[in-house]
């Protein structure tokens, strides 16, 4: 990843007693005036490492160990908003109820699979000079140790407080790879228990009616932007119907296909979708999967562009003669 992107992205580490975003659904401070200060640093997305603090409060074999990381909704909140009654009842059983007050939400989580020290990913940020400044607020990475960071193998876990996700939905694998956009699922022919057989496909762009920040916050670079998700299918009517049948049949916002072309084959339809994520991921702000934000009429410009540049061009009489294909 280059500067730039890290620039979109800041990524911060904070110790602390355990990592537990299935109970504890945000970043918390003692005093507001730390989350104020945190607020004013932070954008929309970032990310916070946690690992295991230098304290008795903290399994011995957690101490100074990479936990987690917690992706930021730059949303404030109070700790019972977004506390289990597990871990409610845990900080009353400690008399912590003056601590960790004030949050600010956190909207996806990945636990670190494998054991790695604090100091190996952020040696800098981990120095002394820094520790103040590590456990009350949160300590602004480097580029270098932020490229170190998103290389470790995480699991994806629910975020109390959000939606949660199926068991066999949460993602797996380098941190930059779960945060990148998806690939497509390249299409399989042959003979199952029936035939499938390569035609036609298309590769579609669906808009959602309404603005980024109905689904997705009402905070960050995605407010008053829209969003869309870009696919392939043999049949996108058939495919928005899918997609629309999870919201409330009067629901006021939906799914709408803005765009589709069409392709002779499967396979070119495949590798189209992925050129096309990745074009995207440049210009736009992938939301993790098919999903993207920004204007509008940019990314059906984006779009536009692919398809016709792919399209297969039928030449004429006088190209034929000139050996044009």
């Amino acid at each position: 990843m280059d500067e730039v992107e890290f620039k979109d992205r800041q990524i911060w580490v904070r110790a602390f007693y355990g990592f537990d975003p299935e109970g504890a659904g945000f970043i918390g401070f003692t005093h507001e005036s730390q989350r104020t200060t945190m607020m004013g640093k932070m954008r929309d997305g970032d990310l916070v490492l946690i690992y295991g603090a230098v304290d008795n409060l903290t399994q011995p074999d957690l101490q100074r160990q990479a936990l987690g990381f917690l992706e930021i909704r730059l949303e404030p909140c109070t700790d019972l908003e977004r506390l289990s009654p597990e871990a409610q009842k845990w900080k009353i059983e400690r008399k912590f109820q003056d601590r960790w007050r004030y949050g600010i939400k956190a909207r996806r989580a990945w636990r670190v699979t494998n054991q790695v020290h604090i100091k190996t990913i952020a040696p800098y940020a981990y120095h002394p000079d820094h520790r103040f400044e590590r456990t009350t607020r949160a300590k602004l990475l480097e580029p270098e140790e932020a490229r170190r960071a998103l290389s470790h193998q995480v699991k994806q876990v629910n975020v109390f407080g959000e939606t949660q996700i199926d068991v066999d939905e949460l993602e797996s694998g380098t941190l930059e790879e779960v945060l990148s956009p998806s690939r497509g699922i390249p299409p399989v022919f042959g003979t199952r228990s029936s035939e499938l057989i390569d035609s036609e496909n298309h590769l579609y762009l669906m808009l959602f009616t309404g603005d980024a920040d109905f689904l997705l916050g009402r905070s960050g670079d995605r407010v008053g932007k829209a969003l869309v998700k870009v696919g392939r299918s043999n049949d996108p009517a058939r495919r928005l119907s899918e997609i629309n049948a999870g919201f409330p049949e009067r629901s006021v916002f939906k799914w709408t296909l803005a765009n589709s072309q069409k392709f002779p084959d499967g396979q070119t339809a495949h590798a189209l979708e992925d050129s096309l994520k990745t074009q995207f991921d440049k210009s736009f702000r992938s939301q993790g999967g098919e999903f993207f934000t920004g204007d509008f009429k940019a990314m059906e410009w984006a779009f536009q562009s692919l398809c016709v540049s792919e399209m297969p061009r039928i030449l004429g009489a006088p190209g034929k003669a000139k050996g044009l294909r």
